[in-house]
């Protein structure tokens, strides 16, 4: 598939992270990114491909209306992705593929959107696997805490039409789910986030601890000693003032966008989990639209995915600082490999209970 890779400005704040409890000075800078550009030659081709559309188009303006979904807010890389879909499908439809985007839950948790896709209500989610695991239970070992070594082994086996974006359109033909799945990208890397110190895997014992409702991550946590509640995303600010949970586990772009410090000032380095990031649509939707259309919305999707990508590196790289020196973030850095001896151990029982020790094999065999 030929992509189409605008440019596009990135506001990034930030500098170098902090080892161990304690706070960081530096101050944070605003610097502008722009995506790789193409070759002439590959331009021409997408030019005369894709954007023909928008000038010769023979569909009335707003004729092919999506919504797409999401359950973060403010400018995590989630709402960017789909922004730049609704603009880009806007601007190469010639105005005929009018698309919104809903932040913040607005269409129901990931679940219930999930649900609405396959019914036709919805047309496009982008949000994480792991919150799709209760269609698709082998989405459970893509989220494994601790399976790849390193974010780049992470990111090399979410290709575009590679042997794991095949697995998960299976998956979903398999199950009968009508979804297509249009790309997947890092959401960024997870933590442990608490309103206390966490030095070692011994003080998390009897933690209170929100998780999504995969039975996969209640075990891990339950593993390292604490007390997993499923809850929602949007309902851990509330959960943390009310004291009903004291931890959760998120990306420090959901935890800036969210204003969780507020409620959370200690960052616990665990660094156990990737997100995987899904960009998927309802076969109901898709199959509605023209055959020139259904090709460009898979182009712009690889395109927001790589954008999702970039996004969460650089927040990855910079964003901790930022958040130490605005708003006095603790940062705790306890010893990763006490807690990846605690969850390896769980591997087999995992795979065994999602029916998903094919997919494990694959994936390790493309990272070792």
């Amino acid at each position: 598939m030929k992509k189409r890779l605008m440019a596009f400005v990135l506001a990034a704040a930030m500098t170098a992270s902090m080892v161990g409890c304690g706070s960081s000075s530096s101050n944070a800078k605003t610097s502008a990114t722009e995506a790789p550009a193409k070759s002439e030659e590959a331009t021409t081709k997408s030019d005369s491909d894709s954007s023909s559309a928008a000038t010769e188009s023979k569909y009335k303006e707003g004729e092919f209306k999506l919504r797409i979904a999401t359950v973060v807010t403010g400018d995590h890389a989630w709402v960017q992705m789909g922004q730049y879909m609704a603009d880009q499908l806007k601007e190469r439809s010639g105005g005929a593929i009018e698309a919104t985007v809903f932040p913040g839950g607005q269409l129901g948790n990931d679940e219930g959107t999930i649900d609405d896709m396959r019914t036709g209500a919805l047309d496009i989610v982008i949000g994480s696997t792991q919150n799709a695991a209760p269609f698709v239970n082998q989405f459970q070992i893509l989220s494994l805490a601790y399976l790849f070594p390193d974010r780049d082994a992470f990111e090399s086996v979410l290709t575009p039409d590679g042997e794991v974006f095949n697995y998960i359109q299976k998956m979903y033909d398999d199950n009968g789910l009508g979804l297509i799945l249009l790309g997947l990208s890092n959401g960024g890397q997870r933590d442990l986030h608490t309103n206390k110190p966490i030095e070692s895997v011994a003080d998390l014992k009897n933690l209170k601890i929100r998780t999504t409702s995969s039975a996969t991550e209640a075990m891990v946590w339950e593993a390292l000693g604490t007390i997993p509640t499923s809850m929602s995303f949007n309902d851990i600010y509330s959960a943390i003032q009310s004291n009903t949970v004291a931890a959760f586990e998120c990306t420090l772009a959901a935890f800036d966008t969210n204003a969780l410090y507020e409620v959370a000032n200690y960052h616990i380095k665990t660094a156990h989990q990737f997100t995987p990031t899904h960009i998927t649509m309802g076969e109901l939707s898709y199959n509605k639209l023209p055959e020139e259309y259904q090709q460009l919305i898979r182009e712009v999707a690889i395109e927001a995915s790589e954008l999702g990508t970039k996004i969460a590196d650089e927040a990855d790289d910079t964003l901790l600082d930022k958040l130490v020196a605005d708003h006095g973030l603790i940062v705790c850095e306890p010893d990763m490999a006490e807690f990846k001896e605690i969850v390896e151990k769980l591997y087999p029982q995992i795979a065994s209970g999602c029916n998903g020790q094919e997919f494990l094999d694959l994936i390790n065999g493309l990272i070792k």
